[in-house]
């Protein structure tokens, strides 16, 4: 049986001083648990642990950030002390980081419905889901929609653009497996931007001409493949990559600008 610690609460934040042999205090890159804690406080269901070194104060172990927002926001400290002085970069090695596919799977279960279908959409086309939920939101990035996805705000936005996208990218994938990268996914986002993209006429491409479909290290390179399969045995031809382009432009009008 292990021994039961007793969890302590102070205001006195003199008590305490940083461990060396921990990470250098950042909080700039912990943003989420300082708006974490404006909300719930500092939970006594995690406290932070310390040890005494040999002058007898408590040196913090684990939790260095905690107690720094606790002090920047005025909260009560909850610790408890621990007699092994143990090494926190060993102890914290072992804790799994979130993806994206934890935050989607925490929320579903909690409820609610956008996650549900974002996780189903990602598994029926095999696509990641942080790039799921990009197209569902209408976004070519999972950054503009990260904010709300981790809080559980969430909201689907475009099916019919996620579904054009993801139709183009699995059927092509399913011929060749080795375009499963970002960057074709890019490209499936740019022409599903043209108003007068036919899908049908596409997938009749991908039957007469797999050979053409090689990998690239460029979404451009990409587009200039899915011109090439679109207007295959055509008398037609389509300027897809430039519509494509336009169209990209057209919704980021100043050059930079990332897609919201």
């Amino acid at each position: 049986m292990g021994t039961t610690r007793k969890v302590n609460v102070t205001k006195n934040y003199r008590l305490f001083e940083l461990s060396e042999k921990n990470r250098p205090l950042n909080i700039g890159k912990h943003k989420r648990l300082e708006r974490s804690m404006k909300e719930y406080g500092f939970l006594a269901c995690f406290p932070i642990v310390c040890c005494r070194n040999g002058d007898k104060h408590l040196v913090v172990k684990d939790g260095q950030h905690r107690l720094a927002i606790a002090e920047n926001l005025g909260l009560p400290v909850y610790w408890i002390e621990e007699t092994i002085d143990f090494d926190v970069a060993v102890v914290n090695n072992g804790q799994l980081v979130w993806v994206p596919r934890d935050y989607a799977l925490s929320w579903a279960a909690r409820g609610v419905e956008a996650y549900k279908e974002g996780i189903e959409f990602a598994d029926a086309h095999r696509l990641p889901v942080a790039v799921a939920f990009g197209l569902l939101a209408g976004t070519v990035s999972y950054r503009n929609v990260w904010p709300d996805f981790i809080a559980g705000t969430f909201k689907i936005k475009d099916r019919l653009y996620a579904q054009r996208v993801a139709s183009i990218y699995s059927a092509t994938v399913a011929m060749a497996p080795r375009l499963r990268n970002a960057r074709f996914i890019e490209a499936c986002m740019a022409v599903c931007r043209i108003e007068s993209f036919d899908l049908s006429r596409f997938t009749q491409g991908l039957d007469r001409c797999r050979e053409k479909l090689v990998s690239y290290s460029t979404r451009d390179a990409y587009l200039d493949m899915i011109e090439a399969v679109y207007n295959f045995g055509r008398k037609n031809l389509s300027p897809l990559k430039v519509s494509a382009l336009q169209a990209m432009r057209e919704r980021n009008p100043r050059h930079g600008k990332k897609e919201r």
